[in-house]
């Protein structure tokens, strides 16, 4: 049974969840896929999501699995778990997605969109990247801290029709949306935001604005900033001042927000550094180039999920960049 207007969502996290409510108030339909633990607490208890606009949280019963059904097939999907599950959930998902289904990422990372690409090239993949903030209470209760701004940009086709229906529908629940002219280059604005900011929340636990505002931390923003910078490819025109200013106006968007990373690593979940400064390691040394800064925060990050070092020793690291 295809369901033409009906737009799946694959993960029920902060984004997610602020997804769903904003397109369940505009009256789409929308199935949601997501973890065992996830999909039962919230058949039991719904969905609790406050959106800026919103006096309390509302309330939401979902259509929720965590198996879709074989014979539901999609034509719309929106993807918002953490990019480093892209590989995993690609199978899951070929069976229920139609051959030429679009399906839009709203994830960080660069590359992450290869695994959808490989399982099926007639997929319309597109990118959103997103300064959308919100924060989980509990595992179904979400609020949203900044509507931001989103950037649409269209992976592997041409045709203008996929990415303006994606816009005019992100645009009607009330997101503020652009489409980009080159995608490859705002997705590298993008990471080098997601490679600063967030993890050095992360190792600091500092909000946003704190990461950006502290001096020590400002020059370690900086020579992360070069170093991809020498990496990029060359066909991708950016520049250091470009870097700064978008990291300045998503933490000014952002500024008493916790990163998506700190969350994380507060619940004790797997963060997503191996698909940014991780990436980014792994890209220098193809080309033959060092990047310790990226090298060290990729390191940090890690030493911290693992929970194998104290703080304090994470962050006397830290200084010696």
């Amino acid at each position: 049974m295809k369901n033409k207007k009906t737009i799946l969502i694959v993960g029920l996290g902060a984004i997610g969840s602020v997804l769903y409510r904003r397109l369940n108030l505009k009256k789409y339909k929308v199935v949601c896929l997501t973890s065992v633990k996830s999909s039962k607490l919230i058949r039991k208890k719904g969905l609790r999501v406050k959106l800026t606009t919103d006096v309390s949280p509302k309330l939401l019963n979902c259509e929720i699995y965590n198996v879709l059904p074989e014979d539901r097939i999609f034509n719309k999907c929106i993807v918002t778990t953490k990019s480093w599950m892209n590989e995993l959930i690609v199978e899951d998902l070929q069976r229920n997605l139609s051959s030429t289904a679009s399906i839009l990422l709203f994830q960080n990372g660069l590359d992450i969109e290869n695994p959808f690409l490989k399982t099926n090239e007639k997929w319309k993949i597109s990118r959103a990247l997103t300064s959308l903030a919100a924060y989980r209470e509990k595992k179904n209760e979400t609020f949203e801290a900044n509507v931001g701004h989103t950037i649409l940009g269209a992976v592997n086709f041409k045709e203008k029709e996929t990415i303006n229906n994606w816009k005019d529908i992100l645009t009607q629940i009330g997101l503020s949306v652009d489409i980009a002219k080159e995608i490859q280059k705002e997705i590298w604005l993008k990471t080098t935001v997601n490679c600063t900011i967030g993890p050095l929340a992360a190792i600091t636990q500092l909000t946003n604005g704190e990461v950006l505002k502290d001096t020590f931390l400002n020059r370690i923003i900086r020579t992360v900033i070069l170093e991809m910078l020498s990496i990029i490819p060359e066909e991708i025109s950016i520049t250091f001042d470009e870097s700064i200013q978008i990291i300045e106006r998503i933490v000014e968007e952002t500024y008493n927000h916790k990163a998506s990373m700190l969350q994380d690593i507060e619940g004790g979940k797997r963060t997503e550094i191996d698909v940014l400064n991780g990436q980014i390691v792994e890209i220098a040394k193809e080309k033959g180039i060092k990047v310790p800064a990226n090298e060290k925060i990729n390191e940090l990050v890690k030493q911290i999920s693992e929970g194998n070092v104290p703080k304090e020793q994470v962050i006397l690291d830290l200084r010696s960049l």
